[in-house]
């Protein structure tokens, strides 16, 4: 077991940051030394899960590990497997959770993974909210650029409850805070009574985008148990992340340029 170990540890080392990896990066990533690395590298490009540049000698991964990629997404879309990782979050925490996409600047409810808490919060599937005034929906939103948010939101801004953004700046001031901290929460907005915190998910592969939200009583809802809350789906999001290869650094970056 402990050479599959050293195997799965290089292979960790890629990563769409990191898509090729000279000998002496997988040293300094993995802390092995130069032999061991030598002879598991080696293994790893001889079986197919590495390639090796004849010209620089880099390596990245190989045809096995596409083609493995390849079956396991062909069994696992996007929305199902965020489906599963979020069952995992409502059955720990007793909350409720939903999964939507976006339409202009609406959010439709796709998926909701009841809770265990006598007090439960459901929208229905096919249920259609401003996404300006969800945790989820600003989540997506704020992963697109500021173009398209404008052309999305109607001229005529929607008239939203109090505690949403009331005009086009306010929104934008709101996703600027999302883009910067990464966290998306709502509170008294478009069911009263009730909050969330959410974040958006997208695939590296097709693009495919939808917000992923926990929702709870705001009365009820101690601050130890929000951030309880807070703490899960940001553990679900960077698991996600990984499997997707959301290019969520990329986004940011295409965004603080303008190049998008």
């Amino acid at each position: 077991m402990s050479a599959l170990t050293n195997a799965i540890e290089i292979l960790r080392c890629f990563s769409s940051a990191r898509p090729d990896l000279s000998f002496a990066d997988v040293m300094a990533l993995t802390g092995k030394p130069k032999s061991s690395t030598s002879r598991l590298l080696r293994s790893l490009r001889d079986c197919g899960l590495l390639e090796q540049d004849p010209h620089t000698r880099r390596y990245r991964p190989g045809l096995l590990t596409f083609e493995l990629g390849r079956l396991h997404r062909a069994h696992d879309d996007l929305i199902s497997m965020a489906e599963r990782e979020l069952r995992e979050v409502c059955a720990r925490t007793g909350h409720t959770g939903y999964i939507a996409v976006l339409d202009g600047y609406e959010q439709v409810v796709l998926r909701i993974v009841p809770g265990s808490n006598p007090l439960r919060v459901v929208n229905p599937p096919g249920q259609r909210t401003p996404a300006l005034a969800t945790s989820n929906g600003r989540a997506m939103l704020a992963r697109l650029s500021d173009e398209d948010i404008r052309a999305r939101v109607p001229a005529t801004y929607p008239k939203l409850p109090r505690n949403s953004p009331q005009n086009f700046r306010q929104l934008m001031v709101r996703l600027d805070e999302i883009r910067r901290t990464g966290v998306s929460e709502a509170a008294d907005e478009s069911i009263e009574g009730v909050g969330s915190q959410g974040f958006a998910l997208k695939s590296g592969e097709t693009g495919e985008m939808v917000g992923i939200a926990v929702s709870y009583s705001v009365q009820a809802t101690t601050a130890a148990e929000r951030a309880n809350v807070r703490r899960e789906l940001a553990a679900m999001a960077a698991k996600l992340r990984r499997l997707t290869g959301d290019p969520l650094d990329q986004d940011a970056a295409h965004i603080r340029t303008g190049t998008r």
